[in-house]
């Protein structure tokens, strides 16, 4: 240890003497055995491994240090539970290094304390979570030493100590041997893992070859301008079919009322203050101002019961169900159980613009696999892809939309003008031009793609299962020119691609990077062959892990069931 202190120009037997001085502080000060105790029954703990307890306030100390600069927006329940997982990890470990005879030196722990650093541990599986807050092979670097000499200084050290984590110096010793001891572990876990030559030059061009794709979008918006008639007998007619009721997004008010708890009476009892309340809607009471008044949902009790009807979708089954079999301006004709509460539920009356946008939604999404599917044949038949889009503007782009209506007050201030003057005011005050099916900044067009590897983003604004696909076609055993079997879903519409170009990576360009690639591969083995381990580890110990969480710091700020499932609060 005392190699740590040897620094150039160093030769005063003063300095030696304080040296020596500080060790013997440590030796004497810091018995090992001081502050080790065996649980009782009784204690309590956040969690319990084989044996081992894990105190509320070791793990309050840990999240402490973990999350010092704040959570990021995280709940404190999830970013608490996080600290937890990794200290139930660490005490997996030390007990699998205490099985293997691996032990931790009273001078190792010194030298980690006099080097700056607190070890803790967060679980194996969150390698970037690690690296966004620092603390990186579970160290977090303190210094513990004084400000005018830059030197470790034993005060430092006991005041940081106290105030970062709330232990004794005693206390943060033991802490710091276990720590120590899984980060032994966890280094012998991963000093077998090696990686070949023909391994990382074989995964550099699987990660480095680029592709180029030829693409069309067919966008459900386009086709709702140009392609889709709105007469008013086909919308009536759509309209009276019960089964596209749900298409029609309207608001959605309800009126919740709790459970007060499980008991079965508790149950009637809100039961019975939902079905009053419903009595009074039914009566012709106005909703919003009773779900103002009684609804136990903060998330719309003071917007009169209401949630966009386009919510709907992410809201609880039962829920959506009963939204789902009436129209619009209907009240759901019994009271709605979950496991929230019962629900009083209405929609909102629908405008005939309402069914007007609905009606050509649900038609787009038909034609729009319709058009693409055509654009697709004709390209695999050897068609341009230009060619293919004009084809199918033409036969599909039949209806002209409404020109726009002039500004009425633009109109009137031309017209207040004379001569060249009143001329010019209204030129200018003129809509723009309006746009054809042929010109439309959304018609179907021919696109390329930039280059994109196997974990990049083929193509800017179309994410999910379609990215996955597009990926997927272009790196699989497509060829070039190749197009797509299908069309792809999107978000509006479908799509329509052809791999343009393929460029695999090549071994010069591997060797020009080799050192850090290597590097970075192996990292991500260990890392991979770590949280292998520590899975197994846990799979295995699961009966031997208990955890209280009315000792788990945050458990019961985030307790209680969400009625909405994106949300804390809703249906």
């Amino acid at each position: 240890m005392l190699n740590f202190f040897r620094q150039k120009g160093l030769t005063s037997i003063i300095y030696g003497v304080i040296i020596v001085g500080m060790i013997l502080v440590f030796v004497l000060g810091f018995n090992p055995s001081a502050g080790k105790k065996l649980g009782t029954v009784s204690e309590a703990c956040a969690a319990r491994i084989h044996g081992s307890c894990i105190e509320p306030k070791a793990h309050r100390a840990a999240y402490r240090l973990i999350f010092s600069r704040g959570t990021g927006g995280m709940k404190q329940a999830t970013a608490s539970r996080i600290v937890l997982e990794g200290l139930i990890e660490r005490e997996l470990l030390v007990t699998e290094a205490q099985r293997l005879g691996l032990t931790v030196s009273e001078e190792e722990i010194t030298d980690s304390i006099f080097h700056g650093f607190i070890l803790v541990s967060l679980p194996s599986d969150q390698i970037q979570m690690q690296q966004g807050l620092g603390v990186q092979d579970g160290k977090v670097n303190v210094g513990f030493k004084d400000p005018k000499t830059k030197q470790f200084d034993m005060k430092t050290y006991e005041r940081l100590v106290k105030q970062i984590t709330g232990r004794s110096p005693t206390e943060f010793r033991e802490w710091q041997s276990r720590e120590l001891l899984a980060a032994k572990m966890r280094d012998l876990i991963r000093a077998p893992v090696r990686v070949a030559e023909d391994e990382a030059l074989d995964r550099y061009k699987t990660e480095r070859t680029t592709a180029t794709v030829n693409y069309v979008v067919v966008r459900r918006s386009w086709l709702e301008k140009y392609a889709i008639p709105s007469e008013a007998k086909d919308i009536d007619a759509w309209a009276k079919d019960k089964t596209n009721l749900a298409a029609i997004k309207v608001p959605v008010r309800h009126i919740l009322v709790k459970f007060a708890g499980e008991k079965p009476e508790e149950k009637d009892a809100a039961k019975a203050k939902a079905q009053g309340i419903f009595d009074r809607v039914k009566k012709g009471e106005d909703f919003g101002k009773l779900a103002k008044e009684f609804s136990d949902d903060p998330g719309s009790k003071d917007k009169g019961g209401m949630y966009p009807g386009e919510m709907v979708e992410q809201f609880v089954e039962p829920f959506k169900k009963a939204v789902e079999s009436v129209g619009p301006g209907t009240l759901v004709p019994n009271l709605v159980e979950t496991q929230f509460g019962y629900h009083i539920i209405k929609r909102d009356e629908a405008t005939k613009d309402d069914i007007a946008k609905a009606y050509k939604q649900t038609k787009s999404l038909e034609l729009s696999k319709q058009v693409a599917s055509k654009i697709s044949a004709d390209m695999k038949s050897g068609k341009s892809g230009d060619d293919a889009i004009k084809a199918a503007i033409a036969q599909y782009a039949t209806v002209k939309p409404a020109a726009p209506k002039p500004d009425a007050k633009a109109t009137a201030k031309g017209d207040a003008g004379t001569g060249d003057a009143g001329a010019t005011a209204a030129d200018a005050a003129a809509p723009a031009p309006a746009y054809t099916a042929e010109t439309d900044p959304e018609r179907p067009q021919l696109n390329t793609s930039s280059a994109f590897n196997r974990g990049g983003d083929p193509i800017p604004a179309i994410s999910g299962e379609a990215s996955q696909a597009v990926t997927a076609f272009s790196f699989g055993s497509a060829k070039t020119g190749d197009v797509t079997a299908d069309p792809l879903r999107t978000d509006d519409g479908f799509l329509v691609v052809q791999l343009k170009e393929q460029k695999p990576a090549t071994k010069d360009e591997f060797d020009k990077e080799r050192d850090q690639y290597v590097q970075q591969l192996l990292f991500a083995k260990k890392s991979e062959a770590l949280g292998n381990y520590t899975r197994r580890l846990r799979e295995t110990s699961k009966s031997e892990i208990k955890i209280d969480e009315n000792n788990v710091l945050g458990a019961k700020s985030d307790a209680g069931a969400a009625p909405h499932e994106e949300e804390d609060e809703g249906p």
